[in-house]
């Protein structure tokens, strides 16, 4: 269920560990909004980070014990890694795990330095422990054979943590109305490492609707919300559109 609500109006009405995972994509503070302002409304950095300890501690209340909350932003300014630094680091149930990292070679580039094409998405557990379904995330192996043992092998191996994956105009699953879409690939696999088929998933920054898309594709119940109303009604349309039997709507 895709609800149109501010952030935290929406975090404060959900119940205490209601929720087995939350994936979501906030606004960076870098200015990268195409004028609308929802990416450029704090004075300051400070203030910025003040209001991500607000959602963030929200986003860990209603987390269930021993799973997964994944952030994602970019390095491109420091914002995001004083985020980690003093808003995640410092709630004490969450945990730090290994950051995936979404690469891409795409876009504009500049021509006097390496181009920057890539995204972080930090992940941490509440509690040490978590679930990770591995098989359920497996790819194909390019070495067949152990070279130990000279048998082959019977699965496929768990991926790294870089991930590659373009989401350029060619793409059947781009959208031209919102600038920070993620690709459903990228979606999906952290969904079905770190949840169980049926159980529910949390985006409190749904924009094109990606995670509402990606937990229909792979059999998870989707909850989130999105504050612009543009937004909100185009990705329900984009939903529809690419299930028409999908159960978005209240």
């Amino acid at each position: 269920m895709l609800f149109q609500k501010d952030c935290l109006s929406f975090l404060s009405s959900q119940p205490d560990k209601s929720v087995d995972m939350i994936l979501t994509d906030p606004p960076y503070f870098i200015g990268f909004d195409g004028g609308e302002g929802w990416d450029s409304q704090w004075e300051s950095e400070e203030e910025y980070l003040d209001w991500c300890r607000e959602w963030t501690s929200e986003c860990e209340r209603v987390l269930k014990d021993s799973r997964m909350m994944i952030i994602f932003g970019t390095l491109k300014t420091d914002s995001f890694l004083r985020y980690k630094l003093s808003v995640l680091n410092e709630i004490k149930s969450l945990h730090s795990q290994n950051e995936i990292i979404w690469s891409y070679n795409w876009g504009g580039r500049t021509k006097s330095n390496f181009p920057r094409k890539h995204e972080y998405a930090w992940c941490y557990s509440k509690g040490p422990e978590f679930l990770f379904n591995a098989d359920e995330v497996r790819v194909e192996r390019k070495q067949k054979v152990n070279i130990r043992t000279g048998e082959k092998f019977e699965k496929g191996t768990i991926p790294t943590c870089v991930w590659e994956k373009n989401n350029h105009t060619t793409s059947k699953e781009y959208v031209n109305w919102h600038p920070t879409q993620k690709p459903l690939m990228i979606l999906e696999r952290l969904i079905q490492a770190y949840t169980k088929e049926g159980e529910v998933v949390l985006d409190c920054f749904s924009g094109s609707g990606s995670t509402m898309i990606a937990c229909e594709n792979v059999g998870r119940k989707f909850i989130g919300c999105e504050l612009s109303e543009e937004y909100y009604k185009k990705s329900l349309e984009r939903a529809r559109t690419l299930n028409p039997l999908g159960s978005f709507m209240l």
